[in-house]
């Protein structure tokens, strides 16, 4: 059973057309949820009979929802910081 439960996985991870509710358990949200972006656009959407999302798609909006680093905020913090500071001469 648990072979058969890791192949169904692997076999799942290899596709690149998945419907809702692979496409839901992919990136971790529900079916309501997922079909809520996609309507609204904020997750790409095919049709061809039926609803399905490619996994470059879901890859690129998990990316998008990537929050930055504190380094990096502070990176960003200081250079916005240098250019106030210069343009009112502090």
């Amino acid at each position: 059973m648990v072979e058969n439960s890791n192949k169904e996985t692997l076999d799942f991870l290899k596709k690149r057309k998945l419907n809702s509710k692979e496409a839901a358990l992919y990136l971790g949200i529900s079916v309501i949820t997922l079909r809520r972006k996609a309507s609204k656009g904020e997750i790409a959407s095919y049709k061809d009979g039926r609803i399905y999302f490619e996994i470059s798609d879901l890859d690129e909006y998990l990316l998008s929802k990537r929050r930055s680093s504190v380094e990096q905020s502070r990176q960003v913090a200081a250079m916005l910081n240098f250019k106030i500071s210069k343009k009112w001469k502090i």
